[in-house]
């Protein structure tokens, strides 16, 4: 029995939600993780120099990935005018916002509306889903962009008019789709298609559709191939085709072949049979039979755009499990296929609510979760009233606001559950069933988002690079004796400036800086580092300087200061005093 269609009220409630949802973590806090602060560097960079060839990271090209996400990015900023943490985040929210309306618009393709919006929220708030809409990569692109080549494909499929257009639509959005991730987009896309077409007997047009796309796909690349050969020649075009395309397939054992660059990545056939339970939480437990009740043979749900669907799960999860290189984020084009499946099944188990089985994990399941969306809540509210120093920070007003947001998610939360378990009780089980998701995903952000700020304060790079500002600006040099792209582009990205990088432990790089003795000089090392840096520095007096008020990112940074011998002063930073070492 399916949900049909939703009213247009309840339609309109429900794509709000989704966007606040998508939009949740990406304009709260600053760049955390290390891909935010590579990829954020990367994007500000090319938005200040207005390149666009390539990513480029501290003026070096970057040819690991085409540039999609980190085009959208540029344009988000050069239209805003500025660079900011939440514009470079953007992209990634907003691609996986349109992949989250894809699967709307499946599940009401399939009759079942309800089950659509209850597959969206699901998808959204599984844990490596959420994580990759809300940092700066292009797994998020390249999810959307494989969902929507096969929607475009089915729509051409089912049309009966205007089939050269649509046809031609799909091939330019799979070719375009190499933009995203590289060749792994066209490969998920043109295998489910293949597969389709084989299993539906339509060589006729498979056979036309391949050296279609064959043309289309040399007409999008050839722009960019063209613009790579301007900047870095046949180096540029092997680097990013050869080695950074099939290296992601193939084990290089052929020492007459290039260097594999992503051997880190290189794991069993069974990878993602141990890795996808522990991504698809807290929904792991409903994928399971909902597979099985969607693959078995006698599966009731029937339909050519079901057996689609199926069909390019299979195609999918096969080529990345023949790929040698893997890893979890690569799956993620799976994740709008698995829980409409998941949200199908469970709108038909709650329908019939007869297997104890299939009764017992959805309890346990929403059980488990509509506890945790309380604790979340509950727990600040605690750890505010005994002003536990972990919701203190980075200040008293903040932490009231916190607060109050806590007590109002805590009791609308227990409010909304409160009633939706009512309406179960009272027969209206599938409704409630498939409200449960939006309700979760709602209660469950709102309240872990009290503890943003706090956790912003100890995770921020932002005191120590408003240190470092006034240093450069006063006219001290200053280098980073690592090119560790984490931190270095963290720096970067909030000085917004290319920053000189020297290893310290090379002997022409370290003459090369340190044989500068007229100009003031400033070394930024991890605090675990300092003893070993300051024993390279030829028994020259140095101090030591550090942001004050900060958090444990910021306060893990120390910056060394060499000035000139005849400097009477040193130049004036924000932090704490530097402390002079004698020299011998």
């Amino acid at each position: 029995m399916n949900s049909g269609e939703m009213t247009t009220r309840g339609r309109a409630m429900m794509l709000v939600l989704l966007a606040v949802i998508s939009a949740s973590g990406v304009f709260d806090h600053s760049l955390w993780s290390g891909n935010d602060t590579r990829e954020g560097a990367m994007i500000r960079e090319m938005a200040r120099e207005r390149v666009w060839v390539t990513p480029v990271f501290n003026g070096v090209h970057y040819l690991e990935k085409p540039p999609l996400l980190h085009w959208t990015g540029v344009v988000f900023c050069r239209l805003a005018g500025t660079a900011s943490e939440g514009l470079v985040r953007l992209p990634a929210a907003l691609y996986a916002f349109l992949t989250l309306l894809i699967i709307v618009l499946w599940g009401r393709s399939l009759g079942r509306e309800q089950a659509g919006f209850a597959a969206a929220f699901m998808c959204a708030t599984s844990v490596l889903f959420f994580e990759y809409a809300r940092i700066v990569l292009t797994d998020s692109c390249l999810t959307f962009m494989v969902v929507f080549s096969l929607c475009l494909f089915w729509r051409a499929q089912v049309a009966e008019d205007g089939l050269v257009r649509r046809y031609l639509l799909f091939m330019f959005a799979s070719a375009f789709s190499f933009y995203a991730k590289g060749l792994i987009g066209p490969g998920m896309i043109w295998l489910s298609v293949a597969a389709w077409l084989l299993i539906q007997r339509r060589f006729r047009l498979l056979f036309l559709l391949a050296p279609a796309f064959a043309v289309m796909f040399a007409a999008v690349l050839a722009p960019w191939v063209l613009a790579l050969w301007k900047a870095g020649g046949l180096e540029f075009l092997r680097g990013v085709f050869w080695e950074n395309q099939f290296g992601r397939f193939l084990y290089f054992n052929d020492p007459g072949l290039p260097v594999d660059p992503y051997l880190i990545h290189k794991e069993p056939v069974y990878f993602y049979l141990f890795s996808l339970p522990v991504r698809l939480l807290p929904w792991t437990l409903l994928v399971v039979p909902a597979l099985y009740y969607w693959l078995r043979r006698e599966s009731p749900v029937r339909g050519d755009l079901a057996a689609f669907l199926k069909t390019s799960l299979l195609a999918m999860a096969f080529l990345l499990h023949i790929s040698s290189a893997k890893a979890a984020c690569y799956a993620l084009p799976l994740f709008p296929l698995l829980f409409l499946m998941t949200a199908a099944w469970l709108e038909d188990a709650a329908a019939e609510w007869r297997s104890a089985l299939d009764r017992r994990l959805i309890g346990a399941t929403f059980i488990a979760m509509g506890a945790l969306v309380l604790c979340a809540p509950a727990f600040y509210l605690l750890a505010f009233i005994f002003r536990l120093p972990l919701v203190s920070q980075p200040c008293l007003p903040s932490a009231w606001v916190c607060f109050l947001v806590a007590l109002v998610a805590l009791a609308a939360g227990w409010l909304l559950e409160r009633t939706t378990w009512k309406a179960f009780r009272e027969g209206r089980r599938r409704a409630a069933v498939l409200a449960m998701p939006a309700i979760l995903a709602v209660a469950g952000i709102v309240g872990a988002s009290v503890f943003i700020p706090a956790v912003d304060f100890h995770r921020s790079y932002v005191p120590f690079a408003e240190l470092l500002r006034e240093e450069m600006n006063a006219g001290r040099r200053v280098i980073f004796p690592s090119d560790s792209e984490r931190d270095l582009g963290a720096f970067m990205f909030y000085l917004d400036a290319r920053l000189e990088t020297a290893a310290l432990s090379k002997p022409n790089e370290a003459l090369s800086f340190l044989g500068d003795r007229d100009r003031p000089l400033g070394i930024v090392v991890p605090a675990s580092d300092l003893i070993r840096v300051a024993s390279r520095l030829g028994g020259r007096p140095f101090g030591v300087k550090k942001a004050d008020g900060c958090g444990k990112k910021s306060e893990s940074f120390r910056l060394i200061t060499l000035d000139p011998e005849n400097a009477k002063h040193a130049p004036r930073g924000r932090g704490s005093p530097a402390r002079k070492r004698p020299s011998g």
